[in-house]
């Protein structure tokens, strides 16, 4: 067993627990549960062999597409969104899974096809995702998911004149429906507005930068220890999720921030030393599910400290949210397998 995994994913749980406890003291309980059900999930994806998840990568990430469209239907959300699935007391979002299942497709599918294989499918299937995550409406993940399929593609090697080609084709067919859907979804252009406005200093409590500007008072009150985690925090909108960066600050400091980031760096070097010891699909899987943890881990902060508009994408295994943690615990398993399956492959490099 590689201890590396399961301590990053324990501390990170643990400053979760700190900063959903300051945010909303009354979500401590259930968030305790979520995280309850983030440790097998994690425990989970250290049992199994990745190859398996290769194997059958793309009926898993068809099953996802399913979701997708299912949630469309009989989905629910807060402001007539529809991307959860509420069973009793818990909700489940398929656009996290995707996440997970997106990786393995890509890496399963270069890892049988090759690099310089036409892309044309795998491209329609990743469109297929973006796009139905897109109608939900949630445009921030949909633009993770675009993003990160397209790093995955570059890490695989594929030509850039290929995904030149198919991404302007992909431009050229949404062009005539991006109107339309500005002005049916209007929260996107509203909270570029409003980003636009806290870089020139205007932002209100009526505006999204609202929430950055709070988000920056509760880092500076923090000093360099923290208040505690039985502090107050100054009224600050999902404190317990898109913000939750703030108020893990808020209780630990400026240094228990410093420590949340330096975990997460932590992350992406393992990850990338990781993929650099493994051969085929697996180092892809390994590049992917930690650039999925720390691009997105970068992108919250980075909304929080002001550096980008608000997306609402949750900051892995701290925010609260029971299917982002589920996701991430189980990519962290993954993460601890393949770490695992590399050590006897040296150990007979050694010997011999």
């Amino acid at each position: 067993m590689d201890p590396f995994y399961p301590l990053i994913g324990f501390l990170l749980m643990a400053f979760g627990l700190l900063g959903v406890g300051v945010a909303e003291p009354t979500l401590l309980g259930g968030h305790l549960l979520r995280v309850g059900l983030a440790l097998p999930a994690m425990a989970l994806g250290a049992l199994l062999p990745p190859r398996l998840l290769l194997r059958h990568a793309l009926a898993l990430h068809l099953f996802t597409l399913f979701l997708l469209l299912l949630v469309l239907i009989l989905g629910d959300g807060p402001g007539g969104v529809r991307r959860w699935f509420y069973l009793g007391p818990m909700s489940f979002q398929p656009s996290e899974l995707a996440k997970l299942t997106l990786v393995f497709y890509l890496a399963s599918f270069v890892g049988r096809k090759g690099h310089d294989y036409p892309i044309l499918g795998p491209a329609l299937l990743v469109g297929s995702t973006v796009g139905l995550v897109l109608v939900e409406p949630d445009f921030a993940t949909a633009l993770f998911l675009l993003t990160l399929g397209g790093f995955l593609f570059l890490l695989a090697g594929v030509p850039w004149r290929r995904l030149i080609a198919i991404s302007l084709a992909g431009l050229l067919v949404l062009a005539p429906f991006s109107g339309v859907y500005l002005s049916r979804f209007a929260y996107v252009s509203e909270r570029f507005v409003g980003f636009l406005s806290y870089l020139k200093g205007e932002a209100s409590p009526k505006e999204t930068a609202y929430q950055v500007l709070q988000a920056q008072k509760a880092i500076l009150m923090a000093g360099p220890l923290g208040q505690g985690p039985g502090a107050t925090l100054p009224h600050l909108p999902e404190a317990h999720n898109d913000m939750v960066f703030a108020s893990v600050v808020f209780a630990t400091g400026w240094l228990g921030g410093l420590m949340v980031l330096f975990l997460y760096f932590l992350l992406f070097l393992k990850g990338f030393h990781l993929s650099l010891r493994l051969r085929g699909p697996e180092s892809l899987v390994a590049m992917g599910l930690t650039l999925y943890l720390t691009l997105q881990a970068a992108l919250n902060i980075g909304v929080t400290v002001g550096f980008l508009p608000v997306t609402g994408v949750p900051l892995p295994l701290i925010a609260y949210g029971g299917s982002s943690l589920l996701v991430s615990g189980f990519a962290l398993g993954v993460l601890e397998r393949l770490s695992r399956e590399t050590r006897p492959k040296e150990v007979n490099a050694w010997s011999s």
